[in-house]
């Protein structure tokens, strides 16, 4: 096996990597060899630094992945960081870039993450990631060229400090899954924090609905066509995400058993949400079941897409509000109502945290049941008896309402 020298550029590797005698290159100007692996498609690149009297080999990275230019335009940098005794990053990727594409690819075939969460992530990195770290060397990446090349930019677009905030917290989930299957050897966005970069504290969104808007929203409600009226009725009724109602099938709606039981396939936490019926839901579920002619609510043999359902929306409030809001309004007016703050979190489908997790096992169904009950009471207007029963007159009442929002 042959180690010969040469001034190497692309033509020179491709040239002798046809040649099977030839072990490795040597480029005596720059320190820099490449070894040919057996399949001879791939090779590594190596520094050569000599030290008191002995080769030592430092990795750099791999070819083809990593051309000759960009490997002889890293040899400055490869040896200050080895003279302040940095760790090397050796890669399967050579630019940013290829580590993007390398994550599209990946996440399009990722079966945990839901439709929209994937076409989200996919949407930050071709809109904004990729155009903006175009030609990055992984070896280059560092928290003031991310600061440049990526948060300066976003921000004198005038993006939200939120927004922003998720296209980086995207770019670390990047590195992060690189290096957790081994194809990066050093993550250097690692230790990088948001608010190194940007320090406006970040405040939650607020809802645009208030708990006295209740009746006007009912009001805007009753006025849509069939499909968005029971759309937004259900999001109001249960507090449920756009993107689990409208993914909704009958076979997820237990009318005997009295229950919707919204599969962890579609929930945004990955966890199974079941939902008591109150007789106000199940009548309502009932009539519109048979009114209903495929396996979903709101479909035949497919759900309604994201973006039909987001139209659906803003076309019936005319921008005032959005499917969130509703969710928001109904948190609202639990609170006002006297709701349990461990009941209403179980409602919301919402992870449970610290002390929550470790103390509270009660039997969530019972207490669901009780807390819609006296929410539909108060969204319907039906008052409650002392023994908290509702009488069979406002009972009447209230199925004749949603039988005149069936109509």
């Amino acid at each position: 096996m042959k180690y010969v020298k040469d001034n190497i550029n692309d033509a020179v590797v491709k040239k002798h990597a046809k040649n099977p005698e030839i072990h490795a290159i040597s480029d005596p100007r720059y320190q820099i060899e490449l070894r040919f692996h057996k399949s001879r498609t791939k090779a590594t690149w190596n520094l050569r630094l000599y030290e008191q009297g002995k080769i030592y080999r430092h990795r750099i990275g791999y070819w083809p992945v990593l051309s000759a230019k960009n490997a002889i335009a890293m040899v400055p940098d490869v040896l200050r960081r080895l003279g302040a005794g940095e760790e090397l990053q050796v890669s399967e990727f050579s630019t940013v870039n290829d580590l993007l594409n390398w994550y599209l690819e990946r996440v399009e075939k990722e079966a945990a993450k839901s439709a929209d969460r994937k076409k989200n992530v996919k949407s930050a990195i071709r809109t904004h990631l990729l155009p903006r770290l175009d030609g990055l060397l992984l070896a280059n990446v560092k928290k003031v060229v991310i600061d440049q090349m990526l948060l300066l930019p976003l921000q004198g677009e005038g993006l939200k400090p939120s927004t922003i905030r998720q296209y980086f917290a995207i770019l670390k989930r990047v590195f992060a899954s690189a290096s957790e299957l081994g194809l990066i050897t050093v993550n250097p966005m690692a230790s990088m924090k948001f608010s190194d970069h940007i320090q406006k504290r970040i405040l939650p969104k607020f809802g645009k609905l208030q708990v006295q808007d209740a009746q006007r929203i009912k009001d805007i409600i009753m006025e849509q066509p069939t499909k968005p009226r029971m759309l937004m009725l259900i999001m109001l009724m249960f507090a449920t995400r756009i993107g689990e109602t409208r993914q909704l099938m009958w076979k997820h709606v237990d009318l005997e058993g009295r229950r919707i039981i919204i599969p962890d396939s579609i929930t945004k936490t990955g966890v199974t949400h079941v939902l008591p019926l109150t007789d106000k839901s199940l009548q309502l579920l009932s009539e519109f079941r048979g009114k209903s002619h495929g396996a979903y609510l709101f479909g035949r043999n497919s759900p309604m897409s994201a973006s039909s359902a987001d139209q659906m929306i803003r076309t019936a409030s005319k921008g005032q509000f959005s499917a969130h809001d509703l969710r928001k309004m109904a948190l609202s007016v639990w609170a006002e109502i006297g709701v349990d703050y461990w009941v209403a979190e179980q409602l919301l489908n919402h992870k449970p945290k610290g002390l929550d997790l470790v103390y509270i096992q009660a039997d969530s169904s019972k207490v669901k049941k009780a807390a819609l009950e006296k929410y539909h009471n108060w969204l319907f207007k039906v008052e409650n008896t002392p023994s908290e029963v509702v009488t069979t007159q406002n009972e009447n009442a209230v199925i004749l309402q949603f039988n005149n929002w069936l109509a």
